[in-house]
């Protein structure tokens, strides 16, 4: 078994087609990044309903005289989370007109809510900066992640206009094929660049935004896809569930739908950082090579709470 492991090993690391895909896998595993995704996906998922209602408040706050244009903001966040039912929609209406009769209870509970939401970015800002390698003591601290927070939350925002405008199209409309692979690209684009605009936002450590790139590609290509198919799951099964299936079904998938995505972010974070800290190929066998020493650094580096230089000698 070892001499046929030593083969494979072997083949892999001659082989870039093979062995980056490793090392991405491995490093994928020794950041732990399944449990760090479902962190992010925890707080996202019970953070939604309040960013929900920021987002359709604000809304009607700007497009409040302008209801068509309202009608179509709203249509495009809803269309975004593809397992929202109208139940859901009804509800965070109801709690926005609730607000809009008390100022001071409506900022207090934006306040709130988007507090929540600023915590779940909080997790993000610590993730990125973990696979990264990011020494513990040099990344932000709690008011630039709160400040951070908040610029994310926005894009983000424009983020769910822009896409799901787009991929609404391309689900309700007969478009020929060039024309949906206009759209996919534009929305694969948009996601992209706002992904980019995050990593940015997050990274607290020198990096080119070519270094970036590949992740933030990935990142796209996955959301659209996700939300495509998440499009159609809910247009050809739960549309057709009656009864206590359809709720289940849906809040079950719209878990799902935010576990994959993030889970996508996290993987293109991966592979951004072991292409740009050239972790591979990496070791099937136990003779390690560079790369893995390399990896184990990175891995050393990032829970330093102190910088070794600074203090002096004694």
């Amino acid at each position: 078994m070892s001499s046929v492991v030593s083969r494979v090993d072997e083949v892999q690391r001659r082989h870039a087609i093979l062995g980056f895909p490793y090392a991405v896998c491995k490093r994928y595993g020794e950041d732990h990044g399944g449990w760090l995704g479902s962190l992010i996906s925890y707080y996202g998922f019970f953070s939604l309903y309040p960013l929900l209602v920021v987002f359709v408040t604000v809304a009607t706050w700007i497009f409040g005289d302008r209801p068509r244009a309202l009608q179509s903001v709203l249509e495009a966040m809803w269309s975004k989370v593809p397992f929202a039912t109208a139940d859901l929609a009804a509800e965070v209406d109801e709690h926005v007109v609730a607000f809009q009769g008390q100022a001071w209870v409506l900022v207090l509970s934006l306040i709130v809510t988007l507090w929540g939401g600023i915590g779940v970015v909080r997790v993000l800002q610590d993730t990125v900066n973990t696979i990264w390698g990011v020494p513990r003591y040099r990344r932000p601290r709690f008011l630039s992640k709160v400040a951070r927070g908040v610029v994310i939350i926005a894009l983000l925002g424009l983020g769910i206009i822009g896409t799901a405008v787009v991929a609404g199209v391309t689900l309700a409309l007969d478009l020929p094929i060039l024309a949906a692979a206009i759209t996919a690209v534009a929305n694969i684009a948009l996601a992209a660049a706002i992904a980019i605009a995050v990593y940015r936002l997050v990274i607290v450590a020198p990096v080119r935004r070519a270094e970036l790139l590949p992740g933030a590609i990935i990142t796209g290509v996955g959301a659209y896809a996700i939300t495509l198919v998440s499009g159609l799951y809910v247009k050809h099964v739960i549309a057709r569930m009656t009864g206590i299936y359809g709720p289940f079904a849906s809040t079950i998938g719209l878990l799902a739908y935010v576990s994959l995505i993030v889970q996508v972010f996290v993987f293109g974070t991966e592979v951004n950082v072991v292409r740009a800290q050239r972790l591979w190929p990496r070791a099937m066998a136990p003779e390690l090579g560079p790369a893995d020493q390399r990896a184990i650094e990175l891995t050393m580096r990032r829970e330093a709470l102190a910088d070794p230089t600074a203090g002096g000698s004694t």
